[in-house]
């Protein structure tokens, strides 16, 4: 019969599985919005050097506000690299506390991340 030690470490087990899953998918995530940006860059480099060749604003306009849609590209990505290097961190410093504390840090950690 397990005792309540085993079933904190079987959670604590459990919650660094789920957290290097959450941290798989980001990667997926960055790629992903790295390709958007790709993109979003590629199409504005081509509309402003088609504007400036033509000299026509109405092309340059455009090209300017999609270059200035990678602001949310980049941002995404500095915010899934803030998470990674918190859930990186996080089963090396549950490692070091008692049963209960890294029980306590987890629950502290799943609210956290529900309220992205």
């Amino acid at each position: 019969m397990p005792n309540g030690t085993d079933i904190i470490d079987k959670q604590i087990a459990e919650a660094i599985a789920r957290i290097d899953l959450v941290l798989d998918r980001n990667v997926r995530l960055v790629w992903v919005v790295l390709a958007m940006s790709s993109v979003i860059f590629i199409v504005g480099a081509v509309l402003l050097l088609i504007g400036f060749k033509n000299g026509d604003w109405k092309i340059l306009t455009p090209s300017a506000l999609m270059t200035g849609l990678l602001y949310w590209p980049i941002n995404k990505i500095l915010t899934i690299r803030k998470e990674n290097i918190q859930l990186a961190v996080v089963p090396a410093l549950i490692k070091t506390l008692p049963p209960e504390k890294a029980a306590e840090q987890i629950i502290k950690l799943i609210e956290k991340l529900d309220t992205k």
